[in-house]
């Protein structure tokens, strides 16, 4: 109330273009549908509250998710029953609609990125709206829960059967958001997937994230993934920024009497392997680890580590990804991908934009120009724990490439070291067989040499020391074909 009040020392202030109070609006008009009318507000504090949240109508916002916030302060002020802006709400809506890309997917506003932004932004939003707006626009209602109930069955390939989801794209300091989708179902009565399967996404993801040493010595969260990293942050995040996790909890809404209490956790019958087409992704996976293989992912903006975060050629729930700190092989934690550089320069860099793809089955072909006047081209075949890749390189001058595979950890959580003995040398292989993974890369055809990467400190997200296996060939100027067998696998529990 003070800080929608004008006349208070602890007034926020009129939004702006872009503004991030934008985004906390949302969460506002949330807290107003849900339980608006049980809140007792004078004439003025109601008026200067709905004041302050259309402050937001006509405003330059980014062209994604962002519209939602506006969608959301609408609806609630139908709930409410406050003045609307129906043309705000139309002309949002609209805009909203031409990134549904089919098959229960969206994009968020940009047609190469499609992240968690999916789950627990575009489709959760739309279920709070489904929700909220059911008796008054039944028809969008029932858009809204139809498209989301599309997309349940492709997400689950998401998540291992602990709940535990694959780290893949922006914005994971906000955790166990990616369960919120689940509660969102749950909310709007969407059961897309059984109740059983929905409670046990949300709460899995909430057990294997309370497992993690997520938090300040004062209980706050930390920005970081599965440990306090800023390294991993983007320009947008802020000490405030991971309470976004609190999405999950929406299923709170739900009387203790509903099917998603009452049910019992059930773990969904999945196939090893998976094709999400409007996705650009593969996804293969057991009970334990889920590896996912984007094969025309892209982020435009400059957020931070982008490339890591949507480009590399691989992402897997235990093994994570890392991101660099500088451009040497150790600085730059090349880990999934394929890392290219001058001649003799030891300056690497991977994919920055692609310029074709392709899914064929049960593999994916993209090509891209890691540097001017290189072209690669690569196929990647599954063939879980491990999958192949098959280069075609064309360079006008020499170069360096590394082709690294997972990113092991250095150590165990009790803190027990990588030893000598755990690691095998071959001519053309190298691989970690630890007691809490193995990682392999092997040279199939072509050549390379062998190295064993220490990657500096707190590139990894799941990881603080990992090392990385990789294979590093020289090449001169022409067309070059040569192929690598990577292996990514975890103890059977």
């Amino acid at each position: 109330m003070n800080g929608t009040d004008p006349a208070h020392p602890a007034y926020w202030g009129k939004p702006f273009d872009c503004d991030q109070k934008v985004v906390e609006m949302a969460a506002i008009a949330t807290t107003l549908m849900l339980c608006g009318k049980r809140m007792e507000f004078t004439s003025r504090e109601a008026e200067n509250i709905r004041r302050w949240l259309a402050g937001a109508d006509g405003l330059r916002l980014p062209q994604n998710n962002w519209l939602f916030f506006r969608v959301l302060i609408q609806a609630a002020f139908r709930r409410m029953g406050w003045d609307r802006n129906e043309t705000q709400l139309a002309e949002d809506l609209a805009k909203l609609d031409s990134w549904y890309l089919g098959e229960g997917w969206y994009c968020d506003g940009e047609p190469t990125q499609m992240d968690y932004y999916i789950p627990f932004g575009m489709h959760y939003y739309g279920l709070i709206y489904a929700w909220a707006m059911e008796g008054e626009d039944p028809e969008r209602a029932k858009v809204f829960k139809e498209r989301a109930a599309k997309f349940a069955p492709d997400f689950l390939y998401w998540f291992e059967d602990s709940g535990r989801a694959v780290p893949f794209g922006r914005s994971l300091t906000y955790r166990f958001a990616q369960g919120a989708f689940f509660s969102a179902l749950a909310l709007a009565g969407v059961e897309a997937v059984p109740w059983g399967v929905m409670k046990s996404r949300v709460l899995g993801n909430l057990r294997d994230w309370f497992a993690q040493p997520i938090f300040t010595d004062g209980g706050l969260l930390t920005v970081g993934y599965a440990y306090p990293n800023l390294f991993m942050s983007e320009n947008y995040n802020a000490p405030g920024s991971p309470y976004w996790a609190c999405k999950a909890f929406l299923c709170l809404a739900l009387p203790e009497e509903h099917p998603f209490w009452t049910a019992e956790e059930a773990v969904p019958p999945l196939e090893p392997f998976h094709a999400i087409p409007a996705a650009r992704m593969l996804a293969a996976r057991d009970g334990s680890q889920v590896q996912v293989f984007p094969a025309g992912q892209h982020c435009i903006n400059e957020l931070g580590h982008c490339a890591a975060k949507y480009e590399k050629l691989v992402y897997s729930s235990r093994f994570g990804y890392s991101v660099p700190r500088g451009d040497s092989l150790e600085e730059g934690a090349f880990d999934g991908c394929l890392a290219v550089s001058e001649a003799g320069q030891n300056r690497w860099r991977m994919q920055r934009g692609f310029e074709d793809f392709r899914l064929e089955g049960d593999r994916y072909w993209r090509r891209f120009s890691p540097m001017p006047g290189v072209t690669v081209e690569v196929t990647v075949t599954p063939d879980f724990p491990a999958h192949r890749r098959d280069y075609v390189v064309t360079t006008d001058r020499p170069i360096d490439l590394a082709d690294g595979g997972f990113a092991i950890p250095a150590e165990d959580g009790d803190g027990r070291p990588l030893t000598p003995d755990m690691e095998e040398w071959g001519p053309q292989s190298v691989a970690v067989r630890a007691p809490w993974g193995t990682s392999a890369i092997r040279c199939l055809s072509g050549g390379g040499e062998p190295v064993l990467v220490k990657a500096w400190p707190n590139t990894n997200l799941l990881h603080p020391l990992t090392r990385i296996p990789t294979l590093r060939l020289s090449l001169p100027a022409g067309t070059h074909r040569f192929a690598t067998l990577v292996t990514g696998a975890i103890p059977k529990a």
